[in-house]
């Protein structure tokens, strides 16, 4: 599902068998769900989701709460997130079989073939995140997590190498924001540490699977994906993708509302309230100079509450390289969804790979 047009020559099968192999809380839902529209649809249920329905020993009551939860925001369409893979973003890969990493190239025949049920895992784990981290807050904007994970993993979750791990290409800092971390047996807390206890309390049937997963992490902070011994942590199918999410979607929602906001609002208040400007100026946080770029652009282009949203906009994506670059990688992902099609504005703003 990842090379549709043939030319990439990818074959390591790996990928889709630690998926199979995977027994975690997200996985199970995934599973169970898959079963079940099968099963409803009438289709032949895939060997392996079978034998897994089978398997379950826990009640699949609290499963399909999950699948039955109330969607906080728009999904990403199954079809952009395989446009996205089309791309070649090359970099390592790891497989996690056994939780053991596993080091590949991602390119050529060394790089994963990815199946349909691999992709269905993709976009059912990204939209239930999406889902959950809404949940009490101002819900986050699919459409620049869309963008910025196409721009930089093109939903190849597998991806790792020090300059970051998995499909939100996590570091230690954001990490150690959420979860804290201990320093000469001493117990720091995060700035962000509120938004992973906010997910420990929600209410949602969405969070179950990740609530259960990450149920020790503000005790024991989990290992950093800064040491490629931790990488199976942050990038196995299941779990690995689960925490991933979470802490890539928590870290967007705290730069969001803790930094780049306040910033805003202190110089603009009018704009701060803006949704779109508020979200461009969070993906600069994500350029080479972090937050603090972001909040030296507000003062550069001299942001007021006279400055009309759209030009705000134009200008943030005019000044800052990080975002040019997702407009871009956007614009490549465009063009594997609608073929030979004119870009429509809908379509660069992510509009339409939302349903």
């Amino acid at each position: 599902m990842n090379d549709k047009a043939g030319t990439k020559g990818v074959s390591n099968q790996e990928i889709n068998q630690s998926l199979i192999q995977a027994t975690d809380p997200l996985t199970q839902a995934f599973a169970y769900t898959n079963f079940e529209a099968s099963q409803k649809a009438g289709y032949v249920v895939a060997c392996e989701l079978e034998d897994r329905f089978k398997s379950l020993k826990k009640t699949t009551k609290d499963i399909a709460k999950v699948t039955k939860a109330q969607n906080n925001v728009k999904a990403i369409r199954r079809e952009c997130i395989e446009a996205s893979l089309q791309r070649e973003v090359g970099n390592q890969g790891y497989s996690c079989l056994k939780d053991t990493p596993k080091k590949f190239e991602n390119a050529g025949k060394s790089a994963p073939c990815l199946n349909s049920s691999t992709v269905d895992f993709i976009e059912y784990s990204l939209n239930q995140a999406l889902n959950c981290m809404s949940s009490d807050r101002t819900p986050i904007d699919p459409r620049f997590i869309l963008k910025k994970i196409n721009n930089e993993t093109a939903f190849n979750f597998y991806i790792a190498y020090n300059g970051g791990v998995g499909m939100g290409q996590l570091t230690s800092n954001p990490v150690k924001e959420l979860a804290g971390w201990k320093e000469d047996g001493e117990f720091i807390e995060g700035n962000g540490r509120n938004i992973l206890e906010t997910l420990m309390k929600s209410q949602n049937p969405a969070c179950k699977p990740f609530r259960d997963i990450m149920k020790d992490d503000l005790v024991n902070p989990p290992p950093r994906p800064g040491s490629p011994k931790n990488y199976c942590t942050w990038v196995s199918p299941g779990k690995g993708v689960a925490r991933n999410l979470i802490y890539s979607l928590g870290y967007y929602v705290h730069v969001r509302d803790s930094i780049v906001k306040p910033a805003l609002a202190a110089r603009a208040g009018r704009l701060a309230a803006n949704q779109d400007v508020l979200n461009y100026l969070t993906l600069v946080a994500y350029g080479p100079q972090g937050p603090a770029e972001a909040k030296s652009l507000i003062r550069k282009l001299r942001l007021s509450n006279t400055t009309p949203p759209g030009d705000a906009v134009s200008k943030i994506i005019k000044n800052n390289s990080y975002v040019r670059q997702t407009e871009v990688k956007m614009n490549e992902l465009l063009d594997q969804y609608k073929p030979g099609v004119p870009h429509t504005p809908a379509d660069k703003k992510g509009d339409t790979c939302l349903k």
